[in-house]
């Protein structure tokens, strides 16, 4: 049950921080408590120092009571060290903080790391597969970005040889009869089209390059 007095007293607290501009860091409060129904909505979120936020919690507890106990125990807790009050956390938040910023900094910007760590994150991934619905999000953020010189000589080298129709390369009877049977008619995506001259001389040309590597269609 609520008690109406201190939880009067936290609304006029609030209310009194509201539209302040904190300097610095700052920690976002929910006006109305989520375990109370509060939403994540900008109206029902306000900029505190860690001292207010401290004081705020304080008085939830005592508007509150046990419901928001938990919450004010993390803040005024700190297991061996006993508990502390609203400057000592202000000090402790604030310092912790700038030890985050310093260890985030301190970390690799992505496509940044060393070949070791490349090493590794490859070595993770093997046997996974990506869902589909990943490999369209891939495939959507990927559409008008141009690739790199290095990411184009690779995709030339993997392409090279055995992995597609370089020399050696053969088909199947049953998959050359599927591959007609999916570019017969409508089906295939130049039905009602027609290349032009200058496209003709190109597919000349590369059919002229492939008989002369040796490539084997049969």
């Amino acid at each position: 049950m609520i008690n109406n007095h201190h939880y009067s007293r936290y609304l006029r607290f609030i209310d009194s921080l509201k539209g302040q501009v904190v300097v610095g860091y700052s920690e976002k409060h929910h006006v109305v408590p989520r375990s109370h129904g509060g939403s994540n909505k900008k109206d029902n979120l306000v900029a505190l120092t860690p001292r207010q936020h401290f004081i705020a919690h304080r008085m939830l507890w005592k508007a509150y009571g046990g419901s928001m106990a938990r919450a004010f125990f993390m803040m005024s807790a700190t297991g061996k060290y006993g508990k502390v009050g609203s400057k000592t956390y202000a000090m402790v938040r604030e310092e912790y903080s700038k030890q985050v910023v310093m260890q985030m900094t301190g970390k690799p910007a992505q496509g940044k790391f060393d070949a070791e760590h490349r090493a590794k994150l490859s070595q993770a991934k093997l046997g996974k597969k990506n869902s589909p619905e990943h490999n369209e999000k891939v495939r959507q953020a990927r559409l008008g970005k141009p690739l790199s010189e290095e990411t184009k000589q690779r995709i030339s080298q993997a392409k090279k040889g055995i992995s597609t129709r370089g020399s050696g390369w053969t088909v199947s009877a049953e998959v050359r009869q599927n591959m007609a049977l999916a570019q017969t008619g409508a089906l295939n995506h130049r039905f009602g089209k027609t290349h032009s001259m200058e496209t003709r001389k190109k597919m000349s040309q590369s059919h002229l390059k492939r008989k002369q590597l040796g490539v084997n269609y049969g």
